[in-house]
This record gives C-alpha cells, structure tokens and sequence, in this order.
C-alpha cells in the first residue's frame, strides 16, 4: 500500500506547505482555510484549556502566498479570551479575525437549537455534485452532495442553498474542519441568479456550540439563506450546520458583496 505524500490541507495549517496553489478557493487561499489558520494562532495565544466559542473574520484581498500570522490577547479573564489575529502576505495584510474563546463550563441555562429542515433529501439519496476544480482548486478535497433541489445560477425562487458536505481528508481538529465546511458552500444568493456573477465573502462570522468538543462527525448538513440583498451589491447570508445525526455543530452570518 503506498502512501500520498502529496501536501494536504492538515499540513497547510501546520504551516509546512510553501505552494498554495492546489488549496484556493475563488482567486486565492480557500476562505474557511484562512480562517483556520487565524485560529490556530489565536489559540495558541489564549493557552491550552480554552475552546472556541466564536471567530469572525474579514477577508481584505486574496492571499496568494504563505502568510504570516500575528496576534494579539486582548482579554484574558478567568473564564473568557478574546484575542485578534492577522495574516499579512506579500507585505499586505489580507485577514483579520476576532475569536472569543472560553474554559468549558456544564450548561445552567435553558438551552436553544434549530433542527434539520423536512424538507432535506437524506444523505444516502443526494447525489454527489462535482464542483469544477479550475475553479476552486480545493474542491478536489470535498465531496458536496445537494440536499434541496435548487442548484447555484438555476433560477430558484428562494435564495437558499443546502447540502451534504464533508473533507476527503482528515483535519483532526473540529474546530477547523468546521470552518473549511463552512465556507464550501456556494453563496446561496446564487440560487435565484441566471447568470454567472462572484459573491465573495468580505466577512464571516462562526459560533461554535458545545457538541463541537463531544461530537464526532464527517458528512455535515450545511443549510446557507439569504435574508437581505439590496441593490447597493451587499447581503447578509445565514447559516447552520449539523453532524448527520442532527446535532447542530455551528451557525454563522456572513456579509457578501455582489460582482
């Protein structure tokens, strides 16, 4: 049995691959990629025994080389982190990111969670959907079958995307395996379009939930609305993701622009 030697996303965010051509999403550094590696720093700035609760990152201009990571702990209270990172290539800086992380603590307060919409087709009747990979390079390493019949450019009448999703990879942390799947999706503002236009994310926001730490997953449920698009070319997209037995793992926000 042979084993690939081929640089994989894991070694990305262990900071030894020096080509990142092969992991580009839309014209640079695959977005959730970028968002896994300010976490990782901020991480290892708020020191072991902190997990995190949420990141948000704005994406400033596409990262084409290896970035340099920089951070800062702005809070490092007893129970609670916040620290910022940046990531800066080709002497211009390209990410910042915000995370707030927290020392687990056991639940005191009534809890609130969405479940799978009904109207999902099930993981082992949706088919799998080839993304072409001159267009997002790192498509090669996910697999991505539609839950719902709307399709990106299709004309659907409801801006919302959704769809089985998981890494043909492993990315051992959940936390960034989470991020890379969260930003896989087209923007579902594409659904109700005819034609080709880009929708790139200029910020993302992930809120992690606890199962996060206790739930293990590969095939994830990714459901992505549009509530608001204006025609000044902005809009805020909604998100959820669940393992495939239900349990809801992330949510997200993210602010688009449209090209």
């Amino acid at each position: 049995m042979s084993v690939s030697t081929d640089p994989s996303i894991a070694d990305v965010l262990a900071g030894t691959v020096t080509d990142l051509g092969p992991f580009h999403g839309f014209g640079g550094l695959h977005g959730g990629l970028m968002a896994g590696l300010l976490l990782r720093e901020a991480r290892r700035r708020a020191g072991s025994g902190r997990v995190p609760v949420e990141t948000t990152v704005h994406f400033l201009r596409p990262s084409l080389t290896v970035p340099d990571l920089t951070g800062d702990l702005l809070l490092d209270g007893r129970s609670t982190a916040v620290a910022t990172t940046s990531a800066t290539s080709s002497g211009a800086v390209t990410a910042t990111a915000t995370s707030v992380l927290s020392t687990p603590r056991a639940g005191s307060t009534p809890g609130v969670t969405a479940g799978i919409p009904e109207d999902i087709v099930p993981l082992d009747q949706a088919e799998l959907f080839v993304i072409p990979a001159e267009f997002v390079p790192i498509s090669t390493r996910m697999q991505v079958r539609p839950a719902t019949p709307a399709l990106p450019f299709t004309g659907a009448p409801h801006p919302r995307l959704s769809a089985w999703i998981r890494l043909t990879e492993p990315v051992p942390d959940p936390y960034e395996r989470l991020l890379l799947l969260a930003d896989t999706l087209p923007p579902s503002y594409a659904a109700i379009l005819t034609e080709m236009h880009l929708v790139p994310s200029v910020r993302i926001t992930v809120r992690f939930t606890p199962a996060v730490a206790t739930t293990a997953f590969e095939w994830v449920l990714v459901s992505a609305e549009t509530v608001e698009a204006d025609d000044d070319g902005w809009l805020s997209e909604e998100l959820r993701i669940w393992a495939a037995d239900g349990t809801l793992l992330a949510t997200s926000t993210q602010l688009r622009a449209v090209r």
